[in-house]
């Protein structure tokens, strides 16, 4: 991530604009790399729950400790026109995820999705590159890289690593799935979830500190569009089946990510603070959640 944020800002693309694609969708490469791993070893339950855990994790309890932190303050056309782009991404997934499960359809529908949109922010972000200014650097990250021989052994580090880090995470969660009697469903909104949302935590938490509550915001709306559109959408089009989704999943756990996600939507197009007030609810709000999942587990 800071390698790519490091060539990002040689760009000089803005901000907000680093923030929700090249932040937002490499703190969910994660979830990525887990979601291709359970769908070519046979564990698509995996996926439904890492990514609609994630993305639920993201708001509570990513957009809560960061709130908590310093408030959150949505602003600008960018934030609202990628805010619209996340709630018809989710809306989508969860319709092709109601309808007998997603097949490779449903993954194909979704990648041109996410495709489209690539395209779409390639032509805004050279506009916005052609008025962005170049002398501010992106010190919220912490130890960024500067020079191009470093910026690409960053990234040439990250894609190396990220595979056996899925590896591991998915054997794990299975193993402890198996021990404790539990759904593999439910493993993937709890220990996978939390575990691949990790990277979005800390950028989160590092952008709060430096006040840069649109790094904030554009990471969380960022990566929950990735998740929906590009990892559903590979995870899909992989596995040999449709990734089904049950009765309750959809019943509860699914309205669960859309109610957090239109939470942050409304605040976001509304330019309304998200203060510490609200930070604590929304990390309440994630902690009742988890425990609703581990009474029902």
């Amino acid at each position: 991530m800071r390698g790519s944020v490091g060539l990002a800002r040689k760009m000089q693309v803005p901000d907000f604009v680093v923030a929700a694609t090249v932040v937002g969708f490499g703190t969910s490469l994660p979830e990525l790399m887990v979601s291709i791993r359970a769908a070519t070893t046979g564990y698509p339950n995996l996926i439904l729950g890492n990514v609609v855990g994630s993305n639920t994790a993201n708001v509570l309890l990513v957009g809560g400790a960061s709130a908590l932190i310093f408030p959150i303050l949505p602003e600008g056309g960018a934030v609202r026109r990628n805010i619209v782009i996340m709630a018809l991404a989710i809306i989508g997934f969860a319709i092709l995820a109601a309808l007998n499960g997603l097949g490779h359809f449903g993954g194909v529908a979704l990648l041109g999705a996410f495709f489209a949109i690539m395209a779409a922010t390639a032509r805004s972000t050279l506009q916005a590159r052609k008025d962005a200014d170049s002398s501010t650097p992106l010190d919220w990250v912490l130890g960024m890289p500067t020079r191009p021989v470093t910026i690409a052994v960053c990234i040439l580090f990250g894609i190396l690593t990220l595979p056996l880090g899925a590896e591991l995470l998915v054997e794990s969660a299975v193993e402890i799935a198996q021990s404790f009697y539990v759904s593999e469903t439910v493993i993937g909104l709890t220990v996978l979830a939390i575990g691949t949302s990790l990277p979005e935590l800390t950028t989160a938490v590092l952008a709060a500190l430096e006040r840069r509550p649109d790094v904030a915001i554009g990471a969380i709306i960022g990566s929950n569009t990735f998740n929906v559109l590009a990892i559903m959408g590979v995870a899909a089009v992989l596995s040999a089946e449709p990734i089904p989704a049950s009765s309750r999943f959809l019943a509860f756990d699914v309205p669960v990510m859309m109610l957090s996600s239109t939470l942050v939507a409304v605040y976001a197009w509304r330019g309304w603070p998200i203060g510490r007030a609200t930070g604590g609810l929304l990390l309440l709000s994630y902690f009742a959640y988890l425990s609703v999942l581990v009474v029902v587990a």
